[in-house]
């Protein structure tokens, strides 16, 4: 192994999902750090390689690193109708690096389990948590000949028994700045996926069917609007990349709501047209001032996961909205001009047929850009679907959660093909929604001729340009 000066270390992308293809953020967020640590980093993606094993064999024999660290997006695709296992592929891909030089696995997917796919996959060495401060540490750590560690959320092996340190969760404060330069975005074709941005991390919200508070931070850390528009500028210098559309990489876009507002007019001020996409929860306090701000601020559509949208079902998963909040929010966005997709996730406790239906009776009042369901939930040891599953005998202590692993409610079971015709009568593109699919290519085509023209030149704020 180098010294902590020369220190070669292969990042691997292990994502090769394409429903939902992000860029690997994570992994080039880490390589300015590594880099003036004084490491040589080199960067390979898996998404849209038909042969990764060949890939990553070539790459290691060439390369010859002093350690391969893997980023693991998913254990899998979430889906109960048609599962695909992940970690198989993780357990054979880290073993093909085990042979030449030491590893590390981080990412969302060892958040969700760390201990588990840690012992599972055979790697060295795991990091469970953000690694833009915390995997230069390590490794100075490492170079130093020390066999425990410091460094925030690390994993290793001591004694015969596993150590953890608490992780990091600092909303990227400081060094967000996404190396771009390391990352073929051609591989990244989604439209709302292809250029990210750091804008928050963490969620205080308690979910039941999710972890994301558990796997990312217990709170709110948001980065400073002047610091993400810094990084747009830098992009957009550096990259051309003011001609595309962003993803905000935030859980939750509009909490805390004085933030998002502050960030809509850090945009608004920014010299470039910026176009973006975000998560949006229809929460109470969403209000119409942040609404109009999003969209003169070039907000192109939002995401909401509504779940299940009956009203006792709300309130049975612990979600941070009400339905009363949900068709204001909803009201609001249509109003202001922006356009919006809803996702139905149906069969947590207490869902029957009733209660399925009922979200078509809601959904008639809406106008969403788009509509997604599915049925069946994914268990997840850090949320709180696990304790129910378990009170119900869908789970015990000896089940494998690192498999596909789904609760769906005790009525419905029989009723999977029922559920089935109700996902593909509410999965569709919003026909009502017509002239907001029509105002949002107009929106991205008018945009985009401006910033061809004249890139340096902040545009005025009608309305058919934003």
């Amino acid at each position: 192994m180098g010294t902590e000066a020369n220190m070669k270390v292969l990042l691997v992308y292990a994502n090769q999902f394409p429903l939902l293809a992000p860029p690997p953020v994570g992994l080039a967020v880490m390589v300015n750090p590594l880099r003036r640590a004084g490491h040589e980093v080199r960067l390979l993606e898996f998404m849209r390689e038909n042969d990764p094993d060949a890939l990553l064999e070539r790459t290691l024999r060439e390369f010859r690193p002093d350690i391969t660290g893997f980023s693991l997006r998913n254990l899998d695709d979430m889906s109960m109708t048609d599962s695909h296992d992940f970690v198989p592929d993780y357990v054979r891909w880290v073993g093909i690096a085990n042979r030449v030089s030491h590893t590390i696995i981080g990412g969302s997917a060892l958040m969700t389990m760390p201990e588990a796919l840690y012992a599972r996959t055979g790697a060295t060495w795991a990091l469970a948590g953000q690694g833009n401060k915390a995997f230069p540490l390590f490794l100075e750590e490492l170079a130093a000949g020390r066999t425990s560690f410091t460094a925030p959320g690390v994993l290793w092996r001591e004694n015969g028994a596993v150590r953890r340190n608490p992780g990091l969760f600092d909303g990227y404060k400081g060094d967000g700045r996404i190396e771009w330069s390391v990352v073929d975005r051609e591989r990244y074709k989604k439209p709302y996926m292809k250029s990210c941005v750091l804008t928050k991390t963490g969620c205080p919200h308690r979910c039941q069917f999710c972890d994301v508070g558990r796997s990312f931070g217990e709170q709110f850390v948001p980065r400073e609007p002047e610091a993400i528009v810094e990084d747009l500028r830098r992009d957009a210098r550096e990259y051309g990349m003011h001609r595309g559309d962003y993803f905000l990489v935030d859980a939750l876009f509009n909490q805390p709501v004085d933030w998002a507002k502050r960030l809509c007019e850090a945009l608004l001020r920014f010299e470039h047209t910026v176009l973006f996409y975000a998560v949006l929860e229809p929460t109470p306090d969403f209000d119409r001032e942040l609404a109009t701000l999003m969209r003169r601020a070039g907000c192109l559509m939002v995401t909401s996961l509504a779940g299940s949208v009956d009203e006792g079902m709300i309130e049975r998963a612990t979600r941070p909205f009400t339905l009363e909040s949900v068709h204001r929010c909803f009201g609001l966005l249509e109003r202001a001009g922006v356009p919006y997709m809803v996702q139905y996730m149906w069969g947590g406790p207490g869902e029957t047929r009733e209660t399925v239906l009922e979200n078509f009776r809601q959904a008639a009042r809406w106008k969403p850009i788009m509509s997604m369901a599915s049925y069946g939930i994914r268990i997840l040891p850090g949320a709180g679907l696990a304790a129910v599953a378990r009170e119900e005998g869908v789970i015990d202590e000896a089940t494998d959660l690192l498999k596909p692993t789904f609760y769906l409610a005790e009525p419905l079971r029989q009723d999977r093909e029922w559920l089935g015709e109700q996902v593909k009568r509410m999965s569709h593109p919003g026909l009502r929604a017509l002239p907001q699919w029509a105002g949002l290519f107009w929106r991205t085509w008018r945009a985009g001729r401006q910033k061809l023209v004249r890139p340096e030149v902040r545009m005025p704020s009608a309305p058919t340009a934003r």
